[in-house]
């Protein structure tokens, strides 16, 4: 067998037993099965939306000790520079909306930012009750030179999925997504 066959073989085999060895089930999982026997509930659905939350956690806090800490962020502030640098500027309610966080607490956040000065805030000309908030050029510095690192770490921690495996999960998380937009229709301004 030549040489890259071989190695090819090798990473394909590695990464197959990564991924059974990870795909048990947790004991929360078990143990939360066992509570609700026999209250007539769908434990698929219960199975698949508990492992979201313990993959998110899991992908937060992984980040927020492995990434983020060399930059002194925490999960919410890094996405929140992540959604000024996307978006360009944005008023404090669609960038809470985009950051997923409560407008109180993304005003910490925003009081933390800008204390580093790496991002600014400023009276919205036509409302002025309205702040808008952008990067400031250490923000931008800051989430430009932090993102390609952010990034391969995601392509690590999936890494050990086939290329469609990955595809079909996004595809399912959108779905869910979406499901979620249509049930609770469009949010409003004072949400």
């Amino acid at each position: 067998m030549p040489k890259n066959t071989r190695k090819t073989a090798a990473s394909a085999a590695a990464k197959a037993a990564v991924t059974r060895l990870h795909s048990k089930k947790p004991l929360a999982e078990v143990l939360g099965e066992r509570k609700v026997a026999g209250l007539h509930v769908n434990l698929d659905s219960m199975a698949l939306v508990s492992n979201i939350h313990r993959a998110s956690a899991a992908i937060r806090d992984h980040f927020e000790r492995f990434v983020l800490t060399e930059a002194d962020l925490h999960w919410s502030a890094f996405v929140t520079l992540w959604c000024l640098w996307i978006y360009g500027e944005l008023e404090t309610r669609k960038l809470a909306v985009e950051a997923g966080v409560a407008k109180s607490t993304l005003s910490g956040i925003l009081n933390t930012l800008e204390a580093r000065k790496l991002v600014k805030r400023r009276a919205n000309e036509a409302e002025r009750r309205l702040v808008i908030v952008n990067l400031t050029a250490s923000g931008n510095t800051l989430i430009t030179s932090l993102f390609p690192r952010f990034n391969g770490e995601e392509t690590r921690i999936v890494g050990g999925l086939p290329a469609k495996q990955r595809q079909t999960a996004t595809d399912a998380l959108r779905a869910i997504i979406a499901t979620i937009d249509e049930i609770d229709g469009p949010l409003r301004d004072d949400d």
